[in-house]
C-alpha cells in the first residue's frame, strides 16, 4: 500500500467533511501506515485507517460504553445482558453485514463495540470509501441509540439543543 494511497485517501476524506490527521499511536505489525479520522464537531465519531503491508486498508472505530451504561447493564440480570448483546449484535450487522464485529467484555458483560471494514486495493474508491464511512458513524449512532432506548434515564437533559448533521 503506497503513501500515494494514503494521501489520495486523505484528500478524499477531507473533502467529505472529515477531520483528517496521522495516526499517533502505534501500528499494528500488519500496517504500513494509519489515520485518525473524525467526523467534524459537535458529534466527532472517531475512526481509524490503517494501510495494510500486503496491500488494502481497513477501516474501524469502537464504540466504548460510557461508565453509567455498563454500570446499568451490569444491574440487569445475565439473561437481560446476553439478550441485549445478541440484540445489538444483530442491529449492528443489519446496517453493516460485511464489517468484522467484536464485542468486547463478552456477551454477558459488553463494554465496547468494534467495527471494521476490510478493503482490498480494487475496492478502494473514494465512493465506496466515504459510503463505509458514513456506515460506520450509523454503526456509532445504532449502539448509542440501542443503550438510551434501554437506559432512558442516563440521559441528563441538556440546557442547550444542538442539532446537526453529518453527510
Amino acid at each position: 500500500m503506497s503513501h500515494d494511497t494514503k494521501d489520495k485517501i486523505t484528500t478524499w476524506l477531507a473533502d467529505a467533511g472529515f477531520v483528517v490527521a496521522p495516526f499517533d499511536s502505534p501500528l499494528p505489525s500488519n500496517a504500513e501506515w494509519g489515520l485518525a479520522v473524525a467526523t467534524p464537531p459537535p458529534m466527532q465519531v472517531r475512526m481509524r485507517i490503517l494501510g495494510l503491508k500486503r496491500g488494502g486498508i481497513v477501516v474501524g472505530m469502537g464504540v466504548n460504553f460510557s461508565d453509567k451504561h455498563r454500570e446499568e447493564l451490569n444491574r440487569l440480570p445475565v439473561e437481560e445482558r446476553v439478550k441485549f448483546s445478541a440484540m445489538l449484535l444483530d442491529r449492528v450487522l443489519s446496517i453493516c453485514p460485511h464489517c468484522r464485529i467484536a464485542l468486547h467484555g463478552g456477551i454477558a458483560s459488553p463494554t465496547a463495540v468494534v467495527a471494521e471494514i476490510l478493503l482490498f486495493d480494487e475496492e478502494i474508491t473514494k465512493q465506496r470509501l466515504i459510503d463505509d464511512a458514513a456506515r460506520l458513524v450509523n454503526v456509532f449512532l445504532i449502539v448509542n441509540a440501542l443503550l438510551w432506548e434501554k437506559f432512558p434515564h442516563t440521559i441528563a437533559p441538556s440546557r442547550q439543543q444542538h442539532s446537526s448533521s453529518f453527510i
